[in-house]
């Protein structure tokens, strides 16, 4: 096989895909940092009047928010999920990773054949395990939202 002896190949980096994706990581970090200073506030204003108010309201309100908090999290594993086993298709299909429409936001070495193969077994686990943590994430937003 001719592609076995191809050592040193290299995938090259995308610009604007790095650019996209520091916007997007500074991005995340203000929304989170906007979320968690809200939540801190929120916890706050809830602890001042706990033990005025009634407390199964709060105690709904308090599930309320982490069954919507579970909800959001599953999304993600199943988004994340399917994205990792469409790579690993596309790996299988070439025998190479990282694929050749794949962007990627630094120069990657290329790999081929058994080596591409042994990485598509992992990208496919990862994948399952995603789609099985996106379930429980469910199930469990579904029992918090019926508590």
């Amino acid at each position: 096989m001719h592609d076995q002896d191809r050592q040193g190949e290299f995938h090259r980096a995308d610009p604007a895909y790095r650019r996209q994706m520091q916007l997007a990581l500074a991005l995340t970090i203000v929304l989170g940092t906007v979320a968690l200073l809200a939540l801190r506030w929120w916890l706050a204003r809830l602890g001042a009047h706990a033990g005025t108010g009634d407390l199964e309201t709060y105690e709904t309100w308090l599930h309320r928010l982490l069954a919507g908090l579970c909800l959001v999290l599953a999304a993600a594993a199943a988004g994340f999920g399917q994205w990792l086993y469409r790579t690993a298709r596309a790996t299988a299909q070439e025998r190479r990773w990282p694929p050749t429409a794949m962007r990627t936001s630094s120069d990657v070495r290329i790999r081929w054949l058994t080596s591409a193969d042994a990485l598509v077994t992992q990208l496919r686990g990862g994948a399952f395990a995603l789609f099985a943590l996106a379930i429980v994430l469910a199930g469990w937003s579904v029992w918090l939202f019926r508590s």
